[in-house]
């Protein structure tokens, strides 16, 4: 099962950082419950500082603009310190880092792949004054870039036990040899195991999509291959479930329905698939879920 003990947690440094448990940044806070050897595990905390008027680049860059850049990148290092003093304080192995970067997300990738991390975390609050906080730019980008799982987190506390949603589709041919399913699966279960709480595998389909397919046919099919594909797993019964309705749909309502913390998804970047996966479903589901939502690619590209 997949385990995460390389964590780079990126800083906004556009906010005042929300506190999460111990006037740490949420971000922090939730990253820290998938550290059980603070020994064993190592915390990266990343800010990517870039604004295009205090770039060498602008018009009108000269000292002042210099000292403005300077002034800001101070405080971001100083955001990025108190942060990592608090965690070494607590016993956590920590790096901090600031960059200067655009577009931050090729920095984001990059560095998780410099620290060779298991996982990156970011909090998901642009447009924060807004009912929602929609994805920006950079999230979408590292949706579909990150070579690494991809944890977007939400404001909302996670539960003392918290119920993880596993979305799967074991009857797109795609995702078989890449065993995407199987990462999905494995993924929800170690973090339930790890968080201590209840995992929920979820695959729905439309038949009415399908117009010209008898009905029993394609029940049958998705019954099989959900069957076949949860045989190699230790689930319960009431805990899988098969659903007649759209995915972007059927997520939001299981979502709702269970009072899930955290939902795993699966993204195909890198290929010529990662339109139709992220720009089908994602992209229609991932603004408007309440959960925070794990993204994991297939193991032939992690």
């Amino acid at each position: 099962m997949q385990s995460f003990n390389r964590i780079l947690v990126v800083l906004d440094g556009y906010e005042e950082l929300p506190a999460g448990g111990e006037g740490l940044p949420i971000e922090v806070t939730k990253a820290l419950h998938f550290v059980s050897d603070k020994q064993e595990s190592e915390i990266f905390l990343l800010s990517c500082g870039y604004e295009k008027f205090l770039h060498d680049s602008y018009y009108s860059f000269g000292d002042e603009m210099k000292e403005l850049r300077e002034e800001h990148c101070r405080r971001l290092e100083d955001s990025l310190a108190r942060v990592a003093g608090q965690l070494r304080d607590q016993g956590y192995q920590v790096q901090s880092e600031m960059v200067w970067a655009f577009p931050r997300y090729e920095q984001i990738v990059r560095k998780s792949i410099d620290y060779s991390v298991d996982l990156i975390v970011q909090h998901t609050r642009a447009y924060a004054k807004m009912a929602r906080a929609f994805l920006t730019n950079d999230s979408w980008q590292l949706v579909r870039f990150s070579p690494k799982p991809l944890l977007l987190v939400k404001d909302r506390a996670w539960s003392r036990e918290p119920v993880i949603l596993a979305g799967v589709d074991p009857v797109h041919s795609h995702h078989k040899p890449l065993q995407l399913d199987h990462k999905i699966i494995s993924t929800a279960l170690g973090i339930g195991a790890q968080l201590g709480g209840a995992v929920h595998v979820l695959h729905a389909y439309a038949e009415i999509g399908r117009p010209f397919a008898l009905p029993d046919k394609v029940l049958k099919a998705h019954e099989h291959a959900f069957e076949e594909l949860l045989a190699d797993f230790s689930l319960d019964a009431e805990n899988c479930h098969l659903v007649d309705e759209s995915p972007v749909f059927a997520l939001q309502n299981y979502e709702q329905k269970l009072g899930s913390d955290i939902i795993v998804m699966g993204a195909l970047s890198r290929s010529r698939l990662a339109d139709v996966l992220i720009g089908n479903t994602a992209e229609k589901v991932l603004d408007y879920l309440d959960s925070d939502v794990l993204i994991v690619k297939p193991r032939s590209i992690t």
